[in-house]
């Protein structure tokens, strides 16, 4: 067993006169999860999660949707509690449970009254690690996610965001549902479900984070048993998607609105130029003064709202841009913003609008803190998705040392390529 350094932000809330800053501690178990707490002294709430690094994109294809079906079976009981006992458990309390799987993981968490560290840690070993897996509350959950998989369908806005992942990555796991398919939720058995469980959610995959009242040493103690026999495993092998050529796509609907993507294939997370993206995607559609909602909305009103995004991946990223507009507007639609994009790309942003987007993500991190469950979230993400958590400092000094040269190159870079096109509507 072996703890990482401590860090320290500039605003992590109050303590004791004469003590130090609440810290970020982190502790690497020989054989189990990594273990990442921060102490926050005066929180009314701990929170606790647990990040799994295997999501959709490490699927076979005729899995498609496991990693999704089990995070739905670990809440239906284990060997010692119902579905109900579990419930009935959190719901006593006033706190919460949930989980969310991505494409390249899964978290669950919990979010419990301060000084429930026992409880949280017991419930979420209880829950990963001795999950019952009933071949009838598979067929049960089965039913669920096929109802969860026609409210996606009957979502335009949810169907275009499909399509434009399945032309930026074809052929590929980041360019399939996290959902999967109906035919491959279908296809799933609860033998194929345990063995997926059995073969990934073991300790190199696992980090455990935890924000509240925290007691580090006792935290370390209780993961190391609570996750006991979790030990051994691998991590998942992923290569990365082939620089195939992107084709538009197009799926007729009558709908009220004509929904359209528009995506570009960016860099991965550790590429040192994805702060200087995500600035210029800020600018770009991020905010209520950004470009592309000025020109859309403010300037013409061709839709409710626009919005850009960047997506980074362990080897590959996206950008992309939302919007949906009444169909004899959608021509208009796509002449601005691809309008906009080509003056961003040709042209850069300007000082101004850097040090906007600047101060934006300065202040929505800080403000981003202001609960156990957000800290918990930057910590798993942190530990999990980077190997290692930045403090608030470093995050902001990063932000500040960036210049207008860097952002503006990188926008011409990822912009440069004409852009692939998806589109939900009555006419496409």
């Amino acid at each position: 067993m072996t703890e990482g350094a401590r860090t320290a932000g500039p605003i992590v809330g109050a303590v004791e006169a004469g003590q130090p800053a609440p810290t970020v501690r982190t502790t690497y178990l020989d054989d189990g999860p990594t273990v990442v707490s921060e102490y926050w002294e005066g929180a009314h709430s701990i929170s606790v999660g647990v990040w799994v690094g295997v999501g959709s994109r490490d699927e076979p294809v005729a899995d498609a949707g496991a990693s999704h079906f089990l995070e739905h079976l670990l809440f239906k009981g284990t060997e010692r509690r119902s579905a109900r006992s579990i419930a009935e458990l959190v719901d006593g309390t006033g706190g919460e449970m949930n989980a969310a799987t991505g494409k390249e993981s899964t978290a669950f968490y919990t979010r419990l009254p301060a000084h429930s560290q026992d409880m949280a840690v017991d419930l979420l070993g209880d829950v990963l690690c001795g999950p019952a897996l009933r071949a009838a509350d598979v067929e049960t959950e089965r039913r669920v996610i096929l109802e969860e998989l026609h409210l996606q369908e009957d979502d335009p806005a949810d169907v275009v965001a499909s399509l434009l992942d399945e032309a930026l990555f074809p052929d590929h796991g980041l360019g399939r549902e996290v959902l999967g398919t109906r035919e491959s939720v279908e296809a799933l058995e609860r033998d194929g479900i345990a063995a997926f469980h059995d073969r990934w959610y073991r300790s190199p995959n696992l980090v455990l984070a935890a924000a509240g009242v925290v007691d580090h040493d006792r935290l370390v103690e209780q993961v190391a048993a609570a996750f006991a026999g979790r030990g051994g495993g691998e991590v998942p092998e992923r290569s990365a998607p082939a620089e195939l050529p992107c084709s538009d796509r197009g799926l007729q609907r009558p709908t009220e609105s004509v929904h359209i993507a528009w995506g570009w294939r960016s860099f991965h997370r550790h590429d040192p130029r994805r702060r200087a993206l995500g600035l210029g995607v800020y600018v770009l559609g991020g905010g209520l003064s950004s470009r592309l909602f000025q020109a859309v909305r403010e300037d013409r009103g061709l839709a409710y709202n626009v919005f850009a995004g960047a997506h980074l991946y362990s080897d590959v990223g996206a950008l992309d841009i939302h919007a949906a507009t009444e169909p004899g507007r959608a021509d208009e639609l796509r002449q601005v913003v691809e309008a906009e994009v080509a003056a961003v790309a040709e042209h850069g942003i300007t000082t101004d609008e850097l040090e906007i987007a600047r101060r934006g993500f300065e202040g929505a991190r800080l403000m981003g803190l202001e609960d156990s469950g957000s800290r918990m979230i930057r910590l798993g993400n942190g530990q999990s998705l980077y190997g290692r958590v930045e403090s608030l400092d470093e995050f902001v000094a990063s932000l500040r040392a960036i210049r207008l040269d860097e952002v503006n190159a990188v926008l011409a870079e990822v912009l440069a390529p004409a852009a692939t096109v998806a589109v939900v509507g009555p006419a496409v």
